[in-house]
């Protein structure tokens, strides 16, 4: 064999290796979004006392310490190994993620609920990192497709799986975070090892305007996005059934429609180009508009579809856009930005709608809906201006 084809088969290799590692990753980042969805709508009504805003942060009170991890994966990368910040992560998120089955106590699942924050938020830029260490940008756009592939599959695996653990008890829904365990495994045997970034001080990692730009857009589409994820099982228990497997399937129905998104993220960016970001916004406010005026469980997968097309290709067009904006050695500080201040949109986002929610009369699911679909059509509106502008700019030089 020659030395030319001995290099392409290890470059080969390599990519098989790498591609596999982002898929296991994002799979268990999935898990994120799964967070305590399929039994939302019965803890509402196991801790009533605490009321439902309460109950509802237990969905994203893991901004919180998600902001911590994020802050730190810039400098984290400078003195560990990508590899081993993302089995740290994958740690803290298996043992937090399982141990509410064993204490059952509001307490408890809320501090473990803190906590797993921090470690979905030091493995969360990891992909991104990975990706762009790996790959020239021109590549990048469809391993962030994998990247949201990986989590459309993990989210609907956990919210299918979780729906039937949760049929059998709903403290057996916890067990599904298991899969995190499973994910350290393969990241331990297929992830590639490289060394921390040679920087004297993360400080040195320098962000630009661009990056606060998409991750101002990232706390907007967070903020309002939440609104489905933290009101569509109290919505279903309310006005359609109490059974939690319906809650599992319908958010599986979510999280299938944002792995077509990944799958073919290359071709529909590809497709809309300028436009992709904006077309992510649109995608949810229509859907938020479908569950308002389609009655029934046909608005709820409707919307659900949507909603899962809206995060999947938002997250990949803003990762994307991320990895493109600042040199190799700082993506994984801008990815970790972007987490923050998208996290800062999660972690205010049941506060925010229920405050507004009370303002149309009180904090109800519908009402929560409708503000987050005008608060998505107008955020729509001003990112599709600046895209028009963006491109007649580019044409121009």
């Amino acid at each position: 064999m020659s030395v030319s084809e001995t290099n392409k088969k290890n470059k080969s290799s390599v990519k098989r290796r790498v591609a596999i590692s982002v898929l296991i990753i994002a799979f268990a980042f999935g898990l994120n979004i799964t967070g305590i969805l399929p039994v939302l709508g019965i803890l509402n009504e196991k801790y009533q006392q605490y009321g439902t805003s309460a109950v509802q942060l237990l969905q994203t009170i893991i901004y919180l310490l998600l902001i911590v991890g994020s802050l730190m994966v810039g400098w984290l990368t400078t003195k560990i190994s990508k590899k081993n910040i993302t089995l740290m992560g994958l740690f803290i998120v298996g043992c937090c993620g399982v141990i509410p089955f064993f204490l059952e106590s509001f307490a408890v699942l809320l501090l473990a609920r803190i906590v797993i924050g921090f470690g979905f938020g030091i493995m969360g830029p990891m992909n991104t990192a990975i990706i762009s260490e790996f790959f020239p940008p021109e590549e990048r756009a469809g391993y962030m497709g994998l990247h949201v592939v990986g989590m459309g599959i993990g989210t609907m695996v956990g919210n299918l799986l979780g729906g039937m653990l949760a049929g059998i008890g709903y403290r057996y829904f916890y067990l599904v975070y298991l899969i995190a365990f499973a994910a350290m495994i393969g990241v331990k045997i297929v992830l590639i090892e490289t060394p921390p970034v040679k920087v004297e001080k993360s400080s040195e990692l320098k962000l630009n305007k661009m990056v606060f730009v998409i991750s101002f857009a990232s706390f907007v589409h967070t903020l309002f996005i939440n609104a489905y994820n933290t009101n569509i099982g109290i919505y279903i228990l309310q006005n359609i059934t109490d059974d939690p497997s319906v809650t599992g399937v319908v958010t599986a129905v979510n999280a299938a429609f944002a792995l077509l998104v990944g799958m073919f993220f290359g071709k529909i960016s590809g497709f809309l180009k300028t436009y992709t970001l904006s077309f992510s916004i649109f995608a949810t406010a229509a859907g938020y508009g479908v569950i308002l005026f389609v009655p029934g469980m046909a608005g709820v997968y409707i919307a659900s579809a949507l909603c899962g097309v809206s995060l999947s290709c938002f997250m990949a067009i803003g990762s994307y856009l991320i990895s493109i904006s600042v040199e190799q050695e700082a993506v994984a500080k801008a990815s970790g930005m972007f987490s923050i201040i998208g996290g800062i949109g999660g972690l205010i986002a049941p506060i925010f709608l229920g405050k507004a929610a009370e303002l149309l009369g009180e904090n109800s699911a519908k009402n929560q809906f409708e503000i987050s679909f005008v608060g998505m059509l107008i955020f729509g509106v001003i990112v599709l201006i600046a895209s028009v502008k963006k491109e007649k700019k580019e044409r121009n030089q």
